[in-house]
């Protein structure tokens, strides 16, 4: 004997889930959105309505696919992005109630955002802890340099000094072998007519 499985569809199940994408095709949505929906409705995920519309339901209900984009074009609601649906029914509609279905799922992904940013902060502090530890390494280099930088800066003072010490002595030196070649001019000019 077959026995059904607990969670089968029914068939009031997939007349639900084809009113709720039908409505969502008339009122300018997606069909993600009319999944997350109808997956809140019937406790059951997105992925699964998805795929039951797509292999089962759509393909009886294509005149009726038909008839609500002929009717949202009438109606002139131009379509919307998933993204711009949920914001559409809070001002709209009243709050539908919270399932226990919905709030596990909600909670489920608050817990998954709340662990990625988690472990992205901790990235982050890493980051920022080698990036301080490099940046303590970098001062440290910058002020050996500013220190040898501040040696060569004397070390090249003291060479020019020096420079200019040489050249004083090399003008002095030469100015005393021109007085002293105008001495000996001298000196050999007195000497050599009166010999």
């Amino acid at each position: 004997m077959k026995t059904m499985r607990q969670d089968a569809w029914t068939a009031e199940d997939d007349t639900r889930l084809a009113e709720i994408v039908l409505r969502h095709i008339r009122e300018g949505s997606t069909q993600l959105a009319a999944f997350e929906e109808a997956a809140e409705q019937l406790n059951r995920t997105a992925a699964a309505c998805g795929y039951r519309w797509n292999a089962c339901v759509r393909k009886h209900c294509q005149p009726a696919i038909d008839i609500a984009k002929k009717q949202r074009k009438e109606q002139g609601v131009p379509w919307r992005r998933a993204a711009d649906w949920p914001r559409m029914r809070e001002s709209t509609e009243v709050q539908p109630v919270l399932s226990w279905g919905g709030v596990i799922r909600f909670l489920r992904q608050y817990k998954q955002e709340y662990q990625g940013l988690y472990i992205r902060v901790k990235q982050l502090e890493r980051d920022l802890e080698r990036s301080r530890e490099e940046l303590s390494v970098l001062r440290e280099e910058r002020e050996e340099l500013a220190e040898a930088c501040q040696r060569w800066q004397q070390r090249y003072q003291a060479l020019v000094e020096d420079y200019r010490s040489v050249l004083g002595i090399m003008d002095r030196a030469e100015r005393n072998v021109r007085t002293m070649e105008v001495c000996l001019r001298r000196v050999a000019g007195e000497t050599e007519p009166g010999d």
